[in-house]
C-alpha cells in the first residue's frame, strides 16, 4: 500500500468521524486517542444537526423525533458538502432528500422552499438599479431582482402546516417567488403560470426594456389574444415592480 499523503490523511479522518464502524482497522488511527476522535465526531455531527434542526423548521415540526434523527444520522454518513457555510449544509440536505426521501411525499419540496429563504439572504443587492417604486414606462430598462427564485412545485409548500400535510400532489403546479427586497427583508409571492414564463424569460436575460419584453409575450403564448396578453403583462409587471420584483435598471 501506497504511503498516505497528509490530504488523504485528512480526508479519511473525516471520513471516519462520519461513520467510524468502518475504520476500526486502520493502522493511522493507532496515533489518534480514540477519546479524541469521539470528541471530534460528537462536535461534527452536533454542528450539522443544529445547522438542519435551524435551516428546515417546518420540517423539522412535521417530522417524529425519532424520524427526523434517523434522516439527519443518514444524511451525516452519506454526505460530503463542497461548503463549510450553513447553506451549503442545507443545500446538501436538500439534495440528499431529493434522492432519500423517507419522510413524506413533500419533504424535498418543502425542504427546497425553506432552503430558498436561507439562499436568498445570502445573495447580493447590486447598486445598478433605481427606486423601484417608481412606475415603470415602456422604454424602461428592466431586470429581475438579482435575489429571487422563481419555483414550480407540486405540492402546495407554502401552506404546509402542522394543521395541514397534503397527501398527493396538486392537479397543477404552483409557481412560488421567494426574494429579499431593498430592506433586506425576505417575500415571498405566489404567481400564475403565465407571470411564470414571462419572469423566467426575463430572467434569462440581465435587461430589456419593458416594451421589448412585452413583444416577446406572442411567442411564449400565443394561444391569448395579444392585446389583451400585453396589457395584462404590464399591469403584473407594474405590481411587481412595486414589490420590488421587478428593478429598473440605470442607463
Amino acid at each position: 500500500m501506497s504511503k498516505m499523503t497528509f490530504k488523504d490523511i485528512q480526508n479519511r479522518f473525516v471520513e471516519q468521524l462520519k461513520a467510524p464502524e468502518k475504520f476500526v482497522d486502520e493502522p493511522w488511527l493507532d496515533e489518534i486517542e480514540a477519546r479524541r476522535l469521539a470528541v471530534y465526531q460528537r462536535l461534527l455531527r452536533n454542528n450539522i444537526f443544529r445547522f438542519i434542526d435551524s435551516a428546515f423548521p417546518v420540517l423539522k415540526k412535521l417530522a417524529a423525533e425519532t424520524q427526523w434523527t434517523e434522516t439527519k444520522e443518514r444524511f451525516f454518513r452519506t454526505f460530503s458538502s463542497q461548503s463549510p457555510y450553513f447553506t451549503g449544509i442545507a443545500a446538501s440536505f436538500v439534495e440528499y432528500l431529493q434522492s432519500h426521501n423517507e419522510l413524506f411525499i413533500f419533504a424535498a419540496e418543502l425542504a427546497y422552499y425553506e432552503w430558498a429563504e436561507l439562499a436568498v439572504e445570502q445573495k447580493s443587492w447590486p447598486e445598478n438599479y433605481i427606486n423601484p417604486a417608481e412606475a415603470l414606462e415602456s422604454d424602461s430598462l428592466i431586470a429581475l431582482n438579482p435575489t429571487a427564485i422563481i419555483s414550480s412545485y407540486q405540492y402546495p409548500v407554502d401552506e404546509i402546516s402542522t394543521e395541514f400535510q397534503p397527501q398527493e400532489a396538486l392537479p397543477e403546479p404552483r409557481f412560488l417567488i421567494v426574494f429579499r427586497d431593498s430592506n433586506d427583508k425576505v417575500r415571498f409571492i405566489r404567481i400564475n403560470a403565465m407571470t411564470f414564463l414571462l419572469l423566467t424569460e426575463l430572467q434569462n436575460r440581465e435587461s430589456i426594456q419593458l416594451n421589448s419584453l412585452l413583444e416577446l409575450l406572442p411567442e411564449l403564448l400565443p394561444q391569448w389574444p395579444i392585446d389583451q396578453l400585453q396589457q395584462g403583462a404590464g399591469q403584473t409587471l407594474n405590481r411587481l415592480a412595486g414589490q420590488q420584483l421587478i428593478l429598473k435598471v440605470k442607463n
